[in-house]
């Protein structure tokens, strides 16, 4: 219904209803005071004020007079009065019926502007929630333009800026709207002055549709366009001033959203600089040690080919092997910590028995078990897991490496598994001087050696075995922590789960504690 339809509407009831309490009270003439038709009247002004807003009440406050003149008082059906007291009655009612149409207006104004603001609050609440449950900005354009479609009946789009800040205007969307040249200007208007223009304002009027900016409290990030299915009915003023808070606030949301994808960037590229930096720290200083002996006994062995003896030459030869795997060890951390910051470190899971990877694991590090005795406690009901081999045999060889470098030599080492609830647990544990109080979380870090190293000797390490296992047991849906053992040696355990879910590529956002 158009606002000319209420319009008439309105009136039509107010005139409708002062004719039918005439009606009456002529039926009931001969039996009622004068006074009593006055009440009925006015009884009937206070409902159409009641019902229908100011226009519709003064028009029946004045048909009330007229009529209780006319019809009521003597001489009948004429205007004319004998009796000058009735001027008096005439003033009384025609203030009475103002006074009480004003108040009972004004009442219902009230209460259609909190009814207005209600429904208001309701359906910013109802989008700021949605808005709230979902990040990517291309979801929340669709949540926006679907509230402020429900608002008024037609059609809503959002054109926002570009990533770079630039208005997207000289390059209009492939839509029907946007060929009509007082959208056009309607929209470009709306933008670079920050109000609302198009159907229904002060400016270019002569749009079809409603432009509303997205401004927040810094910029206006775009526009929203809003066509009603019939112009010609326009949007309530009501509605309007709902469209144009959704739009408020969708523009907060809407910033925020790009200065977090922002921050994310900022803090990926710096985390990017700090890994290059550590990875480049970590090569000069790690490599440089095995370097240097590899050197030397090179050095020595050609120098002194003719002087050393057989058993010196040997203990040469044996420093170049060990210190070149060492070397082997440490740049295939590195190459695996870039795999898994990267995210193209891709789990294979087989359904196998978990001893076969502890098996191949322990014979590759099998030299440097020597000096420590290991005692493997895998029960024979252990269930199958859906593992990829190659990575828990990587899990495995890091946790036997950390005991090694950080335990005293003939330091007992056990590995022990059971089943827990859709999940097989493994241990691996030792009797050394255990962990730091405060480093259960941090030791699992890039980079970050245990302070308790310090009280064993030189660790020989890179501080990234313990954060690709992180990264290796995140990517097949478990977690790997540090036991309490209350400082009787250093216990880790990961849960491998028993879920066959399918091969995925490990996030990078999955290996942040």
């Amino acid at each position: 219904m158009t606002s000319r339809q209420l319009w008439i509407r309105e009136y039509a009831w107010a005139t409708g209803i002062i004719g039918l309490t005439t009606g009456l009270a002529l039926a009931l003439r001969p039996y009622l005071q004068i006074t009593d038709v006055a009440m009925l009247l006015l009884l009937a002004v206070v409902f159409v004020a009641y019902r229908h807003r100011r226009g519709p009440a003064v028009t029946a406050s004045l048909l009330s007079i007229a009529v209780f003149d006319f019809l009521f008082v003597p001489p009948y059906y004429t205007f004319n009065v004998h009796n000058a007291a009735f001027y008096l009655t005439f003033a009384v009612m025609l203030g009475v019926a103002l006074s009480m149409s004003q108040l009972t207006g004004r009442i219902r104004e009230q209460a259609e502007e909190a009814s207005e603001r209600e429904h208001q609050a309701r359906t910013l609440y109802a989008m700021s929630q949605e808005l709230a449950d979902t990040a990517r900005a291309q979801d929340q354009v669709a949540i926006v333009t679907k509230h402020i479609s429900n608002v008024a009946p037609g059609q809503a789009r959002i054109l926002l800026d570009d990533e770079e800040g630039k208005s997207r205007f000289s390059r209009w969307p492939e839509d029907p709207v946007f060929e009509s040249v007082a959208v056009r200007v309607a929209a470009t208007w709306a933008y670079e002055r920050g109000e609302s223009a198009g159907l229904g304002t002060g400016h270019c009027a002569e749009a079809e549709a409603l432009v509303v900016p997205l401004r927040s409290p810094t910029h206006v990030s775009g526009v929203v366009l809003v066509q009603p299915s019939d112009p010609d009915a326009g949007l309530t003023q009501p509605a309007r001033r709902l469209i144009e808070a959704l739009a408020d606030q969708a523009a907060i949301f809407f910033e925020r959203a790009s200065l977090s994808e922002r921050h994310q960037e900022a803090r990926a590229e710096i985390q990017s600089e700090q890994l290059r930096t550590a990875l480049l720290s970590s090569l000069s200083h790690d490599l440089r040690t095995p370097l240097g002996s590899i050197e030397g006994a090179a050095s020595s062995l050609l120098q002194g080919s003719g002087l050393l003896s057989a058993e010196s030459r040997r203990e040469l030869a044996e420093t170049i092997l060990e210190e070149s795997r060492r070397m082997t060890r440490l740049i295939a951390n590195l190459l695996d910590m870039v795999r898994v910051e990267s995210g193209a470190l891709t789990v294979q899971k087989e359904w196998q028995p978990l001893e076969e990877a502890l098996g191949v694991a322990l014979l590759r590090v099998e030299d440097r078990l020597a000096d420590h005795p290991v005692d493997a406690r895998l029960p024979a009901t252990l269930p199958l897991v859906p593992i990829d081999e190659l990575l828990i045999e990587q899990v495995f060889i890091n946790l036997l490496e950390n005991v090694i470098r950080h335990t005293a030599s003939g330091t007992p080492i056990r590995i022990s598994a059971w089943a827990a609830a859709d999940a097989v647990v493994v241990e691996v544990a030792d009797q050394g001087c255990g962990i730091p109080p405060g480093e259960a979380e941090t030791i699992f870090r890039k980079f970050q050696r245990s302070s308790s190293a310090d009280r064993i000797g030189p660790a020989g390490g890179s501080g990234l075995g313990l954060t690709i296992c992180r990264g290796i047991i995140t990517a097949h849906g478990g977690r790997i922590w540090l036991e309490p053992t209350d400082g009787r040696g250093a216990a880790f355990r990961f849960t491998l789960p028993l879920d066959g879910s399918a091969p995925r590529e490990v996030p990078a956002e999955a290996l942040e504690s």
